[in-house]
């Protein structure tokens, strides 16, 4: 199994979490998510000569696909989620930025999973903070987007959202893995399942 470091760059208007996993030998890296004002993180591409394979998007929305503007690389997202990247109002750039976020680029479209070396990430469907949300499982790290965060859940209250969508997907895909799955949400720190578990006031039962 190919050794996997991790590092975290909050970028963007939102202070989106975007998440380089990369091999020191093979100088090999993918990304989740890619926010506008990733300076930080091309910055140590360059200065380590990093390259990267491809970006993995959680959701569609503008604070987490800002950066693919300022790229080339190949994204994936989901099926649910094409109509977002190219269309402002549905990002949400339109109503939030001066300069809206439009991706012309056609994205590659999600399938249950896809390998990084002989690393599995396993593709999860979660809709509720958006129709194409997804948490995306690699070891015992899951990178929840905006559907599980620290202490509280995605937001609710946008277009094409629901509350009933994301509290079923959590509890029928998420909380049924191992309690010692460290989640990485879109926002904010990381923590653990059974903290959530035994923590999270919205998933009391």
């Amino acid at each position: 199994m190919v050794e996997l470091d991790l590092k975290v760059f909050p970028s963007g208007p939102l202070a989106a979490n975007n998440y380089l996993i990369f091999n020191k030998q093979s100088k090999k890296a993918f990304i989740i998510d890619l926010s506008a004002s990733s300076g930080p993180l091309f910055n140590f591409l360059k200065e380590e000569n990093i390259k990267v394979d491809f970006v993995l998007l959680t959701h569609a929305h503008f604070d987490h696909i800002g950066g693919l503007r300022d790229s080339e690389f190949p994204y994936y997202l989901h099926q649910q989620g094409r109509d977002l990247v190219s269309d402002p109002k549905k990002n949400g750039s339109f109503y939030h930025l001066t300069d809206p976020v439009k991706i012309d680029r056609e994205p590659n479209i999600y399938k249950k999973e896809l390998y990084f070396y002989q690393s599995k990430i396993t593709v999860i469907h979660t809709p509720g903070h958006s129709p194409g949300s997804v948490c995306l499982k690699l070891n015992n790290w899951l990178f929840s987007g905006d559907t599980l965060f620290c202490q509280t859940i995605g937001r609710t209250d946008i277009p094409l959202a629901s509350g009933e969508l994301i509290l079923k997907s959590i509890k029928e895909k998420i909380l049924v893995l191992p309690d010692d799955t460290v989640i990485y949400p879109g926002h904010g720190p990381s923590t653990t399942l059974l903290r959530e578990k035994e923590t999270n006031p919205f998933l009391a039962v």
